[in-house]
């Protein structure tokens, strides 16, 4: 019966050594992104991104030897959906970073969770500034925010742009709200008015109620904030109640690429859009890299543009594995330690963290002209 018992006991340690074993052949990294909802298509641009960027590093030898791991999961751009998705990616697959949740409001929502679990997590996309400003030391944001957007582009908005009387259009959550708040800021001292602020639900389709009260208004420019299948129904509604001569303006980065298939030529036609990455404007040092990204990343999924959303995630990738690579390490602290002084040459422009662990992405701003998007304006980094 000993002998038995002894065998068992060491048929049970063999196996826990084989798991452990198996459980190490991979570095994990969790991504949470729309992957369904009404931000499935920018979301399933981040994924393909990073799907991307992780074939490279492995083909070039993974990190620590080991290869990298991306495991995905939905969170639907929900706050509720991603807690749940990051508690699934640390708890269960123990991921030692993570990188999403796409929404501001998502974000936000796993952060407490990350400072909890002293996780790493990227954040790629969201823009809302206290994401940063809550001071959470395992946050690390490669996107930019509402803050610097607006003081970046302020100076151009009205001496440059002719913003005079503003109508905003934006999503009823942190993202859309900071928008708000900040281009207001930036534009109330040069004299220009908000006529109108209308929010939205995440998903809503029907904009016609609150296009009819912008036309009332007398706004000269509607400014919109939202995921890009809903900017580009907006812009497609606007253009059917006769609100082309007014300037219509996406903020945030909504690629223009995607926008004008999705809107319509005629409806996108005149739009002014911020970028953060394009293909046409790459950062400065970045050509060859972004031409490169560009012909892989079309020839790879056929049918999909090269847009910034691909890019966040690609460049979003290529930090975590960047980072473990100069701590030499996959312990969680440790690759945070290697983020705080990381300097990253990446396609949307040069990553490096300030004291609020904040990254700056280069930016630009393009006007769709003959159903193609032209720069008129580089911000800079």
């Amino acid at each position: 019966m000993k002998t038995k018992l002894g065998a068992l006991a060491l048929l049970a340690s063999a196996m826990l050594c084989a798991n452990s074993a198996a459980a190490q052949s991979t570095f994990k990294i969790g991504l949470i992104q729309p992957a369904t909802g009404p931000a499935a298509y920018d979301g399933q641009s981040v994924i393909n991104g990073a799907r991307l960027a992780e074939s490279e590093v492995n083909a070039a030898g993974g990190v620590l030897g080991r290869k990298l791991e991306i495991l995905l999961q939905d969170g639907k751009a929900d706050p509720a959906e991603s807690l749940n998705a990051a508690e699934r990616l640390i708890d269960r697959d123990k991921v030692r970073v993570l990188i999403g949740a796409w929404a501001s409001s998502a974000t936000l929502a796993v952060m407490p969770l990350v400072q909890r679990y002293e996780i790493p997590l990227i954040v790629e996309t969201s823009t809302a500034e206290k994401i940063t400003e809550a001071g959470n030391p395992w946050v690390f944001r490669t996107s930019s925010n509402s803050k610097i957007d607006a003081d970046v582009l302020g100076p151009h908005l009205v001496k440059d742009l002719g913003l005079n009387k503003v109508a905003f259009m934006a999503a009823n959550n942190d993202f859309g709200r900071a928008v708000v708040s900040n281009w207001t800021r930036v534009l109330t001292p040069q004299n220009a008015q908000i006529v109108a602020t209308e929010y939205h639900k995440p998903g809503e389709t029907n904009f016609s109620p609150t296009l009819t009260k912008i036309k009332n208004s007398g706004a000269d420019t509607i400014v919109i904030t939202s995921d890009v299948t809903t900017v580009s129904n907006i812009i497609k509604q606007s253009y059917e109640q006769g609100l082309q001569n007014l300037k219509r303006i996406v903020t945030s980065g909504n690629p223009p690429e995607a926008i004008i298939p999705l809107a319509g030529k005629d409806a996108a036609e005149g739009m002014l859009v911020q970028n953060y990455w394009v293909p046409y404007a790459p950062a400065p040092g970045q050509e060859e890299a972004s031409k490169k990204f560009q012909q892989t990343y079309e020839s790879t999924y056929k049918g999909r543009l090269a847009d910034k959303y691909a890019v966040s995630g690609y460049d979003a990738v290529k930090l975590v594995a960047a980072a473990v690579n100069a701590a030499q390490s996959d312990e969680p602290e440790k690759i945070r330690d290697a983020l705080k002084g990381i300097r990253l040459e990446a396609l949307q422009g040069v990553i490096e963290f300030d004291a609020q662990q904040q990254a700056r992405p280069f930016q630009s701003m393009s006007r769709i002209e003959d159903g193609k998007p032209a720069i008129i304006l580089k911000a800079g980094q």
